[in-house]
């Protein structure tokens, strides 16, 4: 990587021009010595993804290309800041910065942030302008090429002591995930206990629903419980965000297979019954 210029701030003047969108002025002469001024040419790296993070930058000019994973993310201009969010979270550097264009960058100690809150508190103004406008272009990005095709329309729903999520011999089109629950869940067929549900994330429900069945048992909370429920119809996208349901699936419905088989070996061969007899 090419190497550019340093610039050492040497006295308490403002570092970006008139044009700039934001002025950030210079912290106490104190910490003058800790400010850098860099001028950097086209597509030379400022901050590489997974380096430490104890420093931020402002823009002073032109324009920088901000990436993760080398994919582009946005394209910041004159007074915008980075690599700030990176010294509160406590983790190195999570993105790459590159100048797109011959740009002049001031880097600041990040320790410097709680100078400014005291002695400078314009300068958080803008350092939150800035990345607040930065969130919000994010966010926009991500509601233009997210596809909301496979979102799952998710009903979580509490259920207390003694209350029924599912009765015996009803018809429904919904599948339960159990999140959380003080004693379990009991089930019971013609009134007598058959089982428990007891394990988080464990699935019910989604042979009846899948199969239009009526429900064969009655599945009642035993204390707090608390439970998503998910309707037969989203089962493609269900399936995609959820993929352990669809082992459960194929396990219950390869099990049914091997009984319908068994009992068809039977009907057409009904001396291998009299035979164990």
């Amino acid at each position: 990587m090419k190497s550019s210029n340093i610039l050492f701030i040497k006295s308490e003047t403002n570092p970006i021009n008139n044009h700039s969108r934001n002025k950030f002025k210079m912290p106490a002469q104190k910490n003058i010595k800790d400010v850098v001024v860099r001028e950097y040419i086209p597509r030379e790296h400022i901050v590489v993804e997974g380096s430490s993070n104890d420093r931020f930058f402002v823009i002073l000019k032109g324009n920088v290309e901000i990436l993760q994973n080398n994919k582009s993310i946005r394209v910041l201009k004159d007074g915008d800041v980075f690599g700030i969010e990176n010294h509160f979270l406590k983790r190195p550097y999570t993105t790459t910065a590159v100048s797109l264009t011959k740009s002049r960058i001031a880097s600041y100690p990040a320790l410097m942030l709680k100078e400014f809150i005291y002695d400078r508190p314009q300068l958080i103004l803008q350092i939150l302008e800035s990345v607040l406008t930065q969130l919000e272009q994010t966010t926009q990005i991500a509601e233009a090429n997210i596809s909301f095709e496979n979102v799952v329309d998710i009903n979580e729903k509490i259920f207390h002591d003694g209350e029924v999520l599912i009765a015996e011999g009803t018809d429904g089109t919904d599948i339960f995930r159990l999140v959380e629950s003080e004693h379990g869940l009991q089930v019971t067929r013609a009134g007598k206990e058959v089982g428990r549900i007891t394990g988080t994330d464990e699935y019910f429900g989604e042979m009846s629903a899948l199969l239009h069945e009526e429900r064969s048992a009655t599945v009642t909370s035993i204390g707090r419980s608390i439970v998503q429920i998910f309707n037969v119809d989203d089962l493609p996208a269900v399936l995609e965000n959820y993929p352990q349901l669809s082992i459960k699936i194929v396990d219950a419905l390869a099990k049914r297979l091997n009984e319908a088989n068994k009992k068809i070996a039977a009907y057409h061969h009904p001396e291998s019954q009299s035979d164990k007899n």
